[in-house]
């Protein structure tokens, strides 16, 4: 923009020498064009200018080493033409704070790329500080009004923690209290109070005994990985590393757990990978502003996991398992 803008005025400028050197019409006519060209390109550029947006994406989390990039794209409501937007964007991580400058060029649906570090672990954020849009010779320019903002997590590889005898293997199932339809059932003999429609015939009339096909379903469980907080980069590495071979391990044995930080009051029952990248932004980004919202939790649990960067990490708690107490929950 500061180039097209010197080259104008340099231009300019050799047109108002020329025509006090030279006052026959050609160089008038050029002092005239040179003159017009600034209503012409305000007027043919600010419909579009106004008009003008950016969007911004990136994906939600990374493994250290992964490409990864920070997408941003053009959108226009119109087809006026513009020379381009430029924003300016806040980069933060833990232990980082910069900014850069995007250029994105004026032709519909363009976009821009900034690649993402992921040679440390967090979370880095990428939030707009400014953009303005700028005309189609670059004379002006025109400050837009937005905001958007990115955040982006990476995580260290999975890294099998030192003490794991005591992670659960396999989904302990209980009867199913009223029966009802299930996805799992047992076999076993027919005791009086059973229901009728219970009874699986067929086997039944194989073994000459009543037999009775029972629904069963995985009790209400009561897990806790506890994650412990870290001083330096290098524990933030491992701690993360624990966490997510823990998480592998326990949802590939469809066991869903819940998941605390620290000492903080935000706890979040996890079911599956993406919900344990959403607490992992939620509490290690502090900026973001994200709302709470109640899950019904145990009242004590019974089963914890500390997750820590010390030799013995991992050890599980039996009974003796932490007590909730004022601790909120966020999905």
């Amino acid at each position: 923009m500061i180039i097209q803008r010197l080259i104008f005025v340099f231009t300019l400028a050799a047109s108002i020498i020329f025509y006090i050197l030279y006052p026959p019409w050609i160089s008038w006519y050029l002092l005239v064009l040179m003159l017009l060209l600034i209503p012409f390109d305000l007027l043919i550029s600010l419909p579009g200018m106004l008009s003008v947006g950016m969007t911004m994406f990136a994906p939600r989390a990374l493994v250290m080493g992964e490409d990864g990039v920070l997408a941003i794209t053009l959108t226009r409501e119109r087809s006026f033409p513009v020379r381009c937007i430029i924003v300016k964007l806040n980069v933060t991580g833990d232990d980082f704070v910069t900014t850069c400058r995007i250029k994105c060029g004026g032709e519909r649906d363009s976009r821009s790329e900034v690649i993402i570090d992921t040679s440390r672990t967090g979370v880095t954020s990428f939030e707009v500080k400014r953009i303005w849009t700028v005309s189609l010779i670059g004379i002006f320019s025109l400050p837009l009004t937005g905001k958007g903002r990115e955040a982006v997590l990476v995580l260290p590889p999975p890294v099998k923690p030192v003490n794991t005898v005591s992670l659960q293997q396999g989904t302990l199932l209980r009867p199913k209290p009223g029966g009802g339809p299930s996805d799992e059932h047992d076999m076993r003999d027919y005791r009086q109070g059973d229901p009728v429609r219970s009874i699986h015939w067929k086997v039944s009339a194989k073994f000459d005994s009543l037999i009775i096909r029972e629904p069963l379903e995985p009790p209400p469980h009561s897990r806790l990985v506890h994650i412990m907080k870290w001083d330096e980069t290098s524990e933030r590495d491992l701690i993360l590393g624990r966490l997510m071979w823990v998480s592998d391990y326990l949802l590939k044995w469809q066991m869903p757990f819940y998941v605390k930080f620290g000492d903080g009051v935000m706890i979040a029952e996890i079911k599956q990978e993406p919900d344990l990248i959403d607490y992992l932004l939620a509490v290690l980004d502090h900026a973001a502003h994200r709302e709470k919202t109640s899950v019904s939790l145990p009242t004590r649990f019974t089963w914890v996991f500390q997750v820590d960067a010390g030799i013995g990490a991992g050890a599980a708690a039996g009974d003796d398992a932490e007590v909730l107490a004022g601790v909120s929950a966020l999905e």
